[in-house]
């Protein structure tokens, strides 16, 4: 007693302060518990709470082999087979477990029972490996091991243990048991290598000498837990446990690389890991620093990687704990195994020394309560049960020690192995191991879920993350560092490498009138019986223009066009880019105080508008002065103007349009863009797709959506005409599929909805649009069997899915040809030159490959801003957090998009939705936002 107290006046309070509380705890817990003692000779006994469990598994899916467990021994040295076989046999003897079978419920009022044989005998077959070439052996001794563990048992019939001796040479044996893990668990290893060891020793030498007798069977233990295990220890268990767990996430969503399977399939392999020597001792001492075990600080900093992973700042982890609290228990082979959930709060970003605390208390409570089998606490607390994964826990984190070392027998060596694998009962099972010089890490996964490269990167950011931990424990969890060195790179520099020329010195009318000059006599604008060639729609645009400028208008000078889609569109935008000034479009379709708000807010002081729209547009209203230029099919308000170009001072710096979003979110914004930021975008489209002879460009969206420009403009300015097609056309699939066939129409741009209404026409698309062969999508997230139908309908086409925004002017394209058959995900594309994506945490720090991040984009065609709203723009145009790399000057900016997805391992990017919506990535549930038209 004497040397406790000592030891214990010599902890720090804190310690002295935790260890009563854990001995009053321990104490309370623990008091109503008797001693077991053994029933009565010859009485079947009760499934214990873990082995009904793995009973009602079994009845679910029988007949497999998920949970077997394997043991292998290898013995090095004279082996005498038959004292080997006497062995396994006295251990069978001497432990009931390894001779019990189960009973279903029908035949024993209506439970499952554990039936006890009297006696059983193990056979040792021995399989000789010698036939085969040295190098061979070792590989099959692998594949036979496999084979084994894969073989599944009969509860019912039994036996539930199997051993096979493999001879590599003659010195060199393993040994292969295999049982279910319903009568076996891992501190039972332990106890069947030892005994193994025992009564080899005994029956090699002569010497009957045997261990004690056993004080208690594992049946007794069962009959006694289910005594024991009710009333007021119960309740006192209970309430602890339902405090804990009071409104706690039912799983831990982190981001998976395949669709999670309606049933566990329970296929799994492993990663390893290996800490340094220096790293392993700085985790122990600031273990001892922070008066906490190496468990909890190891546990912590993996609840960290599970937060930045997955974003929940709730989540729970379970861990192993041996379940053998009663000293008879200590030496039994059993399933004694119990599981504890240990819930961890990360919100607030508390810094690591903080969170350890948090979790050194929890851990302490769940000690203190550890006697609740965690079979009894899911049947108490109700979780809502899936059969896709464990309740409570998906995700769990133990440290063990040292692995037991070789054990030296007279003329023999027994050095238990590690085999087998292949299976996972969890998403994640991860195992720190203590050696004698370093930690070590196992982490099992299901692959199902996972991707080995994905655990691979997972165990290298927990390792970095550990080395920041020792560095600097007072550091916030949100910015300690995950990516190492060369994972940063890759994602900040070498996916972003996409600097490129482009013709930034020209303004969009300048190139206008020299494709103009090449191709006077050409058809550049299709609509209805309207056809115009670049000689005439130069004339009319010059005459448009000079009428503006005697208007007023000049370099930035707003003007509206109220004009349905049609070539008097084209017109009119024309016609302003000469007069120097910028376009702000009105749909005719929006409602009259969307048309209202963008006047206002522009203070517009021309507006060109048909006739029979000036209605929609209440001038009266208006607190400044605002002249319409009238439109009719002639623009007779314009033929006595000049034909020649008008002079102009504006450069590609200037502004082109001011694009009005839908208000569907809120108040209308308008995004201001310079013609500057939409030549990048027209030099990839030429030079990535570059027309041939021949080609017809259709126009089909409103002039509301920058993916107008891109319909209207890329191909104009490279001599190709477009075919306008009017809005009931487009809205009658058939009709709209035979417009697209008579003009001969070889490129389109539409919204996956409208793509869909095309494919279910039911006409013969691959014949009547043979020449269609480049269709672009956008505006929506575009699925999968979107993708597979159009496939198989217009095998001979090009599907391009893209995605930008009206503030970034740019696109991520992905041409669907190089997609896998096999692929869960539509990919988002990579970026196009002079476009880079960085996908960001909350801190704007770049997230891991396979992490949801906010998705960010830098380019030379990013948006001014947003007209009179500096609030927005500072809030969505950010300062570049990362100027400097790829030739980024100081002053960049990066444009938050409000979306996330995430980066694949090879550089692919995929679309999750937008930021505020739930997503679960892989599971069941994915809520997509909007992407607003290119």
């Amino acid at each position: 007693m004497g040397d406790f107290s000592e030891r214990f006046n010599a902890l720090s309070p804190k310690k002295q302060e935790l260890l009563r509380l854990l001995r009053a705890e321990k104490a309370k817990a623990a008091a109503p518990g008797p001693t077991i003692p053994r029933r009565p000779p010859g009485d079947s006994a009760p499934l214990s709470f873990a082995q009904e469990r793995l009973w009602f598994l079994d009845q679910l899916q029988p007949g497999s082999a998920f949970y077997n467990e394997p043991v292998a021994v290898r013995l090095t040295g004279a082996l005498d087979v038959a004292a080997l076989h006497q062995s396994l046999n006295a251990i069978v003897r001497r432990h009931e477990t390894l001779r019990t079978t189960f009973a279903p419920p029908e035949s024993v009022d209506g439970s499952p029972r554990q039936v006890i044989a009297p006696s059983l005998k193990i056979e040792l077959p021995v399989l000789d490996l010698r036939g085969l070439p040295l190098a061979e052996r070792e590989a099959e001794a692998e594949r036979l091991g496999a084979a084994e563990v894969a073989r599944p048992f009969d509860l019912t019939a039994g036996p539930l243990l199997r051993a096979v001796l493999l001879r590599l040479a003659d010195d060199d044996h393993i040994a292969l048991l295999t049982f279910h893990h319903i009568i076996f668990d891992g501190w039972s290893a332990g106890v069947l290598v030892q005994e193994l060891a025992t009564f080899y020793a005994a029956f090699a030498t002569g010497n009957q000498s045997a261990p004690p007798e056993l004080p208690i069977q594992y049946a007794d233990y069962a009959v006694w837990q289910r005594d024991w295990m009710e009333g007021e220890t119960l309740d006192r268990q209970l309430d602890y446990w339902r405090r804990q767990l009071q409104d706690a996430p039912p799983t831990l969503d982190l981001p998976t690389d395949y669709q999670r399977p309606a049933l566990q399939s329970f296929r799994g392999a492993r990663e390893t890991l290996k800490l340094s020597p220096a790293l392993s001792e700085s985790l122990k001492a600031l273990s001892q620093r922070e008066d906490a075990t190496l468990f909890m600080t190891l546990l912590a900093a993996f609840n960290v990687l599970l937060y930045r992973y997955s974003g929940q700042a709730d989540l729970c982890v379970g861990t192993r704990i041996a379940g053998r609290s009663q000293v008879a228990t200590e030496r039994l082979i059993g399933f004694f195994l119990n599981a504890l959930v240990l819930r961890a709060d990360l919100s607030g970003n508390p810094s690591f020394r903080e969170l350890l605390g948090h979790v050194r208390e929890t851990a302490l409570g769940a000690y203190a309560h550890q006697e609740l089998p965690f079979e009894k606490l899911v049947q108490e607390l109700r979780p809502e049960r899936s059969l896709s994964h464990q309740p409570l826990f998906q995700v769990m984190f133990v440290l063990q020690n040292a692995p037991m070392p070789p054990l030296e027998l007279p003329d023999l060596t027994l050095r238990p192995l590690k085999f087998g694998g292949g299976t996972a009962k969890l998403d994640l099972d991860f195992a720190m191991i203590e050696e004698a010089d370093r930690l070590s890490g196992l982490l099992e996964y299901n692959t199902d879920i996972f991707s080995a490269a994905t655990i691979r990167r997972m165990l290298d950011h927990f390792q970095v993350l550990l080395a920041a931990i020792v560095a600097d424990p007072d550091q916030c969890i949100d910015l300690l560092p995950l990516l190492t060195d060369a994972e940063r790179h890759t994602l900040l520099v070498e996916w972003n490498a996409t600097a490129a020329d482009y013709p930034g010195d020209r303004c969009i009318h300048e190139l206008f009138q020299e494709q103009a000059r090449r191709t006077p006599d050409a058809v550049a604008i299709i609509c209805r019986d309207q056809r115009l060639t670049f000689a005439e729609l130069d004339r009319l645009t010059s005459q448009v223009a000079h009428r503006l400028q005697a208007l007023g208008v000049g370099p930035e000078t707003p003007v509206g066009v109220l004009i349905e889609r049609s070539h008097k569109t084209v017109v009119a935008l024309l016609g302003i880019l000469k007069a120097g000034g910028c376009y702000v479009p009105l749909d005719p379709a929006y409602p009259p105080s969307h048309l209202a708000f963008v006047l206002a807010d522009t203070r517009l002081p021309v507006l060109i508008a048909e006739e029979r729209l000036r209605g929609l547009v209440q001038l009266e209203d208006l607190d400044h002065q605002l002249v319409v230029l009238p439109v009719d099919d002639s623009w007779s308000a314009v033929a006595s103007e000049p034909t020649h170009l008008p002079i102009t001072t504006i450069t590609p710096d200037n502004i082109f349009y001011i694009m009005y979003t839908s208000g569907s979110t809120g108040q209308p914004k308008g995004v201001v863009v310079a013609q500057r930021q939409l030549l990048n975008r027209f030099a990839w489209m030429w030079r990535a797709y570059p027309f041939a002879p021949g080609e017809v460009m259709c126009q089909r969206t409103t002039v509301n959506f920058t993916v107008s420009i891109w319909e209207l403009l890329g191909p104009m300015l490279r001599g190709v005409p477009t075919v306008v097609i009017p809005d009931e056309v487009v809205k009658d699939a058939r009709a709209f599929v035979e417009a697209l066939a008579e003009a001969r129409v070889t490129r389109i741009v539409l919204v996956p909805s409208l793509l869909q209404m095309i494919l279910d026409s039911g006409l013969d698309l691959a014949r009547l649009l043979a020449r269609l062969t480049l269709w672009s999508v956008c505006g929506e997230a575009l699925s999968l069997e979107l993708v597979r139908r159009f496939r198989e309908l217009l095998p001979h086409a090009v599907l391009l899915n893209q995605y930008g925004a009206s503030e970034m002017n740019d696109t991520a394209v992905f041409d669907t040809r190089l997609q896998p058959v096999d692929q869960p995900f539509v990919p988002l594309g990579r970026p196009i030159p002079n476009l880079q994506i960085y996908l960001l945490d909350h801190q704007l720090q770049p997230v891991p490959i396979g992490v949801p991040g906010a998705l960010h984009v830098g380019s030379v065609s990013l948006a001014r801003g947003y007209l009179n709203r500096p609030d927005l723009t500072a809030e969505k145009f950010i300062p570049h957090p990362f100027s400097g790399l790829n030739g980024n000057p100081p002053g960049s900016r990066l444009y938050n998009t409000g979306d996330l997805a995430r980066y694949h391992a090879d550089g692919t990017l995929e679309y999750l939705g937008r930021r505020d919506h739930q997503v679960k990535i892989r599971g069941v549930r994915v809520e997509l936002g909007e992407i607003e038209a290119v």
